[in-house]
């Protein structure tokens, strides 16, 4: 393997990652704001949200064998393709007038074809990248959809408040699709294992493997994974639920105000992404528990401000604080943990195991959205009472993760 990080493939994949990740970024942000729009309402939204994780959490797994089976750049591409060809589909029948049954079911797809995309993506950056460069290379996918993050919701906040979703869709149409036409030209090292049975025992067979390596053969990381997925549960929850309905619904602002406070969350990436570079071996995963703590400690001034009653653009400018720095916090804790993962799993459980890390760790996350969903409605003139509950929860589980990583083996 090429000892450069910034090789011929890993180059590739970058650009086409920030391609990809730059049109799914303004999709998703615009969908959102339109339910948010339609509906008014957090529990609604919380539950189409919600709902539209379920493909991810059942198919995952499968997408991690898949993964593991058939050449990643070619399920990388295929999957593009069909995304761009599925936007042009929807743009076409149903415009900017699409029903709000019709935009969850898209969502829904969406979330499907991921389920099959990212893990062809996660278990390729250990086959580009050296050993040695692997917290590097890591910190620059986290850097890259940061940066879609960032600069994705800014554009389709100014988009949507200019023509809605209709010119979104064909942005993101043209982003899939020549993302799609880079990854043709890609090479990924793949090794052809020939089925030892039928496809769908083939299937069942490689994911009792990568779960029986992560219950048995990585006690501590499994561990870990069940704390995780409380986290996402009571934080990570929080923020995708709670971001929207404060800035739109609570303070009352607009798709642009929106499109900040999400930017604000990307950039925040970019941060955590920019300092796991320069630290790069000196962040340990035993440590690590660290940044897990953070995120939900910078949430106190957003509860602060908001029992003080201060005017809507202080309370903006707080949360836009908080978030950024927050998630700087999520993507160090994130990045040593993917570098630990990869590091530690055998290749040919690469795609497998990484999925059901991705399943245990979002399984969670549905529940957390349609619940706080119910709570910010509930306590819509209190809000400050959900992000309470929410970060307390979050840092004892954080404390957890702290007494569980002390038996992790770097």
């Amino acid at each position: 393997m090429n000892s450069r990080l910034f090789q011929r493939d890993f180059s590739i994949m970058i650009l086409g990652q920030i391609i990809s990740l730059f049109g799914n970024s303004i999709l998703r942000f615009s969908l959102s704001l339109y339910v948010l729009d339609v509906t008014g309402s957090a529990a609604v939204f919380g539950t189409i949200l919600a709902v539209s994780m379920i493909p991810t959490l059942v198919l995952s797994p499968f997408g991690g064998v898949l993964a593991d089976r058939l050449p990643k750049q070619k399920i990388m591409a295929i999957l593009d393709f069909v995304t761009a060809g599925m936007i042009v589909s929807y743009d076409v029948i149903f415009g900017s007038i699409g029903s709000l049954a019709a935009v969850a079911v898209f969502m829904i797809l969406l979330t499907l074809i991921q389920a099959f995309y990212q893990p062809a993506v996660q278990a390729s950056i250990p086959l580009l990248a050296a050993r040695e460069h692997l917290m590097a290379a890591n910190g620059i996918v986290m850097q890259v959809q940061a940066l879609a993050g960032l600069l994705g919701p800014i554009l389709a906040g100014m988009l949507y408040g200019i023509g809605g979703v209709k010119p979104i869709l064909a942005a993101s149409a043209v982003c899939f699709f020549l993302s799609a036409v880079m990854e043709l030209f890609l090479r990924i090292p793949h090794d052809k294992r020939a089925p030892e049975a039928s496809p769908v025992r083939t299937a069942l067979l490689d994911l009792k493997e990568a779960l029986f390596y992560l219950i048995k053969e990585n006690t501590c990381l499994f561990k870990l994974l069940i704390i995780v997925a409380g986290i996402n549960l009571f934080l990570s929850a929080l923020f995708i639920i709670g971001l929207p309905y404060l800035v739109k619904i609570y303070l009352g602002m607009s798709a642009q105000a929106y499109g900040f406070a999400e930017a604000a969350l990307g950039l925040g990436s970019i941060l955590g992404g920019l300092l796991s570079g320069l630290a790069g071996k000196k962040i340990k995963f035993k440590q690590s528990h660290f940044f897990l703590m953070g995120t939900p400690l910078l949430l106190i001034p957003v509860i602060l401000i908001l029992l003080t009653g201060a005017p809507d653009t202080a309370v903006y400018a707080v949360l836009l604080f908080s978030v950024m720095t927050g998630m700087a916090c999520a993507a160090m804790f994130t990045i040593a943990a993917q570098t630990f993962i990869q590091k530690s799993t055998p290749v040919h459980l690469l795609g497998k195991a990484g999925a059901f890390v991705s399943t245990i760790c979002v399984c969670a996350l549905p529940v957390g959205q349609a619940l706080y969903g119910g709570l910010f409605e509930l306590f819509s003139d209190r809000p400050w009472v959900v992000v309470l509950a929410g970060s307390v929860i979050s840092m004892a589980l954080a404390d957890a993760a702290r007494m569980t990583l002390r038996n992790a083996e770097e």
